[in-house]
């Protein structure tokens, strides 16, 4: 079952999900709109390999704080960014991030594989949300921050979880490039 705007107001209300920085102007029927910070990592072009079992890959990103003019992302480039709010969810429930249409129709991708919110993520500290943002337009795009950037869905679990989310990105003010050194490829 998806969440609409009074389940999702119900279930902040009652602590089962936490947003931090909430905006009454980002809730939508069926989702929250979650707006992207100031702080961006771009990936640098290097010929260095990334080995998904070693390597801390916070090296091959420039980080860069951003002002109200935005940032241009090139045709292929990849950066990193987070959202404004602060996301808490407890063991029966779990969220989706899906990007907005209008970024998806010029060709800028938000978060293309690594969508899931698990049950429990932030539920010790509320944490930012990772947005993994390629250009596959054969144009550049400018990009603000503060703005609405992708769609938040929220689900029930059937059944609480009894795992708990200890993932190395959680309880993070911010984005995280990968650290394989922490966290290997298994």
């Amino acid at each position: 079952m998806i969440y609409s705007n009074i389940d999702i107001i119900s279930k902040v209300e009652a602590g089962s999900i936490t947003i931090a920085n909430y905006s009454d102007e980002c809730m939508r029927p069926s989702s929250y709109l979650l707006r992207m910070d100031k702080k961006i990592f771009r990936m640098k072009k290097t010929e260095s390999l990334i080995d998904t079992k070693h390597t801390d890959t916070s090296v091959f990103f420039d980080e860069i704080d951003l002002d109200d003019n935005g940032i241009i992302i090139h045709p292929g480039e990849f950066v990193l960014a987070s959202s404004v709010e602060m996301i808490s969810v407890d063991h029966t429930v779990c969220a989706e991030l899906y990007q907005l249409s209008c970024y998806a129709r010029i060709g800028l991708g938000v978060n293309f594989s690594s969508c899931h919110v698990a049950a429990s993520f932030g539920e010790n500290k509320p944490s930012s949300i990772t947005f993994e943002i390629i250009n596959n337009s054969c144009n550049s795009i400018k990009i603000y921050p503060g703005v609405k950037f992708c769609h938040l869905r929220f689900h029930d679990h059937v059944t609480p979880a009894t795992k708990t989310y200890n993932g190395i990105y959680s309880e993070k003010k911010e984005a995280m490039p990968a650290n394989f050194a922490l966290k290997p490829a298994r």
